[in-house]
């Protein structure tokens, strides 16, 4: 088979902690966890606001956006650091080849292959394509160790795949 394209990656708790935040942002059980939580806290508010705490209603709304904007997020990206922290893969290079329907990645760790139809997602942010493989693991591509080409091309197979 012709290689496509090539790349490189470091794997790093800085990056997976990254990764963990763009997958929770797409989880929609956490997003309903949310929800329910901004409900509650308006909830709260409203009745702050009725019975005329004006104090404790802007005390809760602080405490609220700070909630949304600051701790979750944080905690979020810390726990995925501290996972990937205990792991074996910590500073490793990974080396990608991508070929016309799937692509391999080579590190210490070994050889893996995977088909594009096997991936169940590819998120991409300013900074990087995450291939997930599952709901919670994938492979990350850092768009700097990138051609224009391969992120070209990388969104052309998740258009292909509706992923």
């Amino acid at each position: 088979m012709r290689i496509v394209y090539k790349t490189n990656t470091t794997y790093s708790a800085k990056e997976y902690g990254r990764m963990n935040q763009e997958i929770t942002r797409h989880n929609s059980k956490f997003r309903k966890a949310q929800y329910i939580l901004a409900a509650i806290l308006a909830v709260i508010i409203a009745i702050c606001l009725y019975n005329q705490w004006y104090i404790a209603a802007a005390v809760m709304a602080v405490a609220s956006v700070a909630t949304f904007l600051f701790l979750i997020p944080y905690n979020v990206r810390r726990a995925g650091e501290k996972s990937f922290s205990q792991s074996r893969l910590e500073g490793t290079q990974s080396n990608m080849t991508f070929y016309l329907d799937h692509y391999e990645e080579v590190n210490k760790m070994g050889r893996v292959a995977y088909k594009y139809v096997q991936l169940r997602h590819i998120y991409e942010t300013s900074t990087n394509f995450y291939l997930m493989r599952t709901g919670m693991q994938g492979a990350i591509i850092e768009k700097a160790n990138c051609t224009p080409e391969l992120i070209q091309f990388l969104g052309k197979i998740k258009k292909q795949y509706k992923l």
